[in-house]
């Protein structure tokens, strides 16, 4: 999937200043998780079969109706299948196992109960299962035989299990002992893929907050097996602050998700030679936030809802069950005192998903996709840099066991020392002193590596994928008589590519060649990098204008100037005396720090920061979480990063990452 970066519309990028407002709301859209290869009239499933491999057959995978009657009445009667495993090239063969279902399963012991299915498996009310029933199922499961079962109320996830025991009981039950099964032992060979939407009636939906309503738009073929139509959301609510205060939430969100799988079986029962396993959310918001916030180190996040649903991939005969979930909070965060009330529209999508091949194993891929923000209204006043954004936290699994996880935040900053009044869309905005307005967008996330159904080998622990992290200035504006100075925050992202804000530098050679890297804005300085990711923050806080006139900088990968072991064990890229570092890059398992000479003195007390194992930021941390998801480190506002200890993860050895700062006061 090629990875895209975000866009704007022409209406977002005029009436940019109003995004102030916006931003709290735009965090609203920001739910908007949106996503990839589906729309609100998306109908039909896409199937296609990788055609390299001829020994691997074809079979078509479509998604299974949602049932038409309540949730509680299908798990209690959904049909397991008992099927013989996978030989060769041939998929797992189901049995004539007289019908049953799951109706006790234990994961930790591997324990099960299989219990007959009524005459009318619709109707628990039906008739009751014909005499013998149970015998005759005792019968027909042998060990050595898969139950594949979807999602009931005994296995909400679903299960997929091989049978080692078989015991018959005495209520017409039947017993059983398993291990887990993997998907090569059901599919063998085949070679399968679906992309496809998920119906609304599929998704159960729980507020998390009062004040919050849900509806479901089936849409114009609205009806059992519609895949059509959008999951709605509508609040109108006041949220408690931390701090005392208050945050009024209205307006609405509509979602639209899809589910993204594959798999092509090899030779053997052990790991398929592909598979892919992703989810895509698309999102249309209307959003109206109004808040006095105050300073928050962590910035504030307020769940509305959790959705969650487990569509059925039928390939062949033979069921996967798949498992989403998705969280949807609004996201605020101020560094100052301000008081905001603004709307605004968004509209956008989203995706992940993580590839398997085999030899070169797990590769995971974002997709920004693209979205417009439109704001509609702002009134803000106050002096700080306020966030806000509509978070959309999702994960997708087979069966239970968790395969990727994401999380997905556009939003909108406004930096304000005074006011700014925006009536209407591309309106005119007011600026009582000075105002810049940003737009950005973040996505976070992992492959989980309890991924064992495919049967990969892969580590014991969640493998992060590189984040994708954009920021970008809208509009400013300065009225009046000598407005206070703004801090300028800028937060960088190299993980997919060269992300350089020194306008110097862009017309200068390459300061480190074949390094993915970034700068910051000519005139501000580094003061906090992320452990896992590639992201850092830079801000002009304190003292301004710090690099000199005439752009002098050098290059440090490591052990040049360093006179003091402040970070013992660890290579050290620093700056020489009476510089500070104002860009870092990677080179697969080197780092370097980009040293801008200071315009003035720099002082030289310093101390070191440490953030492997956990944020090491300042109380009240301006530039927010400049890294979602990942330990940050950051310098105070009167200092500066002279040098960077950087060495590689016991999971990461192709990769250094940043473990400690050295930070030295500014004067």
């Amino acid at each position: 999937m090629t990875v895209r970066k975000l866009t704007l519309s022409a209406a977002a990028t005029t009436t940019v200043l109003l995004l102030c407002g916006t931003v709290l709301n735009g965090a609203a859209v920001a739910s908007a998780a949106a996503v990839t290869t589906t729309t609100a009239a998306t109908v039909a499933a896409v199937n296609t079969v990788d055609p390299a491999s001829p020994a691997s057959p074809g079979v078509p995978a479509t998604l299974a109706p949602p049932s038409s009657d309540s949730a509680s009445d299908t798990t209690e009667t959904a049909a397991a299948t008992v099927a013989n495993p996978a030989q060769g090239s041939a998929p797992a063969t189901a049995t004539t196992a007289p019908g049953l279902t799951l109706s006790a399963y234990d994961a930790s012991t591997g324990t099960a109960e299989l219990a007959p299915v009524a005459a009318d498996a619709q109707s628990p009310s039906g008739p009751a299962a014909t005499p013998g029933a149970a015998e005759a199922a005792a019968a027909a499961v042998r060990p050595g035989q898969l139950i594949d079962s979807p999602p009931t109320a005994a296995a909400p996830h679903g299960a997929l299990v091989a049978v080692t025991g078989v015991q018959p009981t005495t209520d017409g039950k039947v017993a059983v002992t398993t291990r887990p099964a993997t998907l090569p032992e059901l599919l063998g060979a085949t070679s399968t893929s679906l992309q496809s939407a998920v119906s609304p009636s599929a998704f159960q939906v729980q507020p998390q907050i009062g004040g919050v309503q849900v509806t479901t738009d089936l849409g114009a073929t609205a009806g059992r097996g519609s895949v059509s139509g959008s999951l709605g959301l509508s609040a109108d609510t006041t949220v408690p602050l931390p701090n005392g205060s208050s945050a009024r939430l209205s307006g609405s969100v509509s979602l639209t998700p899809a589910v993204d799988f594959s798999y092509r079986g090899g030779l053997g029962l052990i790991d398929p030679q592909q598979a892919r396993i992703g989810f895509s959310l698309g999102a249309h918001a209307d959003w109206h936030v109004s808040a006095d916030l105050t300073a928050s180190a962590t910035g504030i996040r307020i769940p509305l809802a959790t959705y969650s649903a487990s569509p059925v991939v039928m390939v062949g005969p033979l069921p996967v069950v798949i498992n989403l979930k998705f969280t949807l909070s609004a996201d605020i965060a101020a560094d100052g005192t301000v008081t905001l009330d603004a709307e605004q529209a968004y509209d956008g999508q989203w995706g992940v998903h993580s590839d398997y091949v085999k030899g070169p194993g797990w590769t995971t891929t974002t997709d920004p996709g693209t979205s417009t923000v439109t704001p509609l209204r702002l009134n803000l006043k106050g002096s700080a840099s306020a966030k806000a954004g509509l978070l959309a936290e999702g994960s997708i699994a087979l069966y239970d066991t968790i395969g990727v996880k994401a999380s997905i935040e556009p939003y909108l900053r406004a930096a304000v020392s005074g006011s700014v009044v925006l009536g209407g869309a591309g309106g005119t905005p007011e600026v009582n002193g000075t105002a810049a307005l940003y737009g950005g967008i973040d996505i976070n996330g992992a492959l989980t590596a309890r991924l064992a159904v495919l049967g990969t080998p892969i580590l014991s622990a969640d493998l992060p994928f590189l984040a994708f992290h954009r920021e970008w200035l809208l509009t400013s504006a300065s009225t009046g008589p000598n407005p206070p100075r703004l801090v300028d925050w800028t937060a960088l992202s190299s993980g997919l590519g060269d992300d350089q804000h020194s306008v110097h530098l862009r017309t200068r050679p390459d300061w480190d060649p074949y390094a993915l890297k970034a700068s910051c804005p000519d005139g501000s300085r580094l003061i906090g990098l992320s452990h896992g990711g590639d992201d850092g923050l830079c801000t002009d806080a304190t003292k301004a204008d710090l690099w000199d006139a005439g752009h002098a900088f050098v290059v440090d990968h490591g052990g040049t100037y360093v006179t003091t072991d402040w970070a013992p064990g660890y290579t050290k890229a620093q700056c020489p005396a009476g510089s500070f570092v104002s860009g870092y890059g990677r080179n697969g398992r080197t780092m370097s720090v980009l040293c801008a000479k200071s315009a003035t003195p720099l002082g030289t007390s310093s101390r070191t920061v440490w953030f492997d194992k956990g944020d090491d930021r300042p109380a009240v941390a301006g530039g927010g979480d400049f890294a979602y998801g990942f330990a940050k480190g950051q310098c105070a506002n009167d200092e500066f990063i002279a040098g960077v200890a950087y060495s590689q993860p016991w999971w990461q050895l192709w990769a250094a990452r940043p473990y400690a700062l050295l930070c030295q006061k500014l004067a």
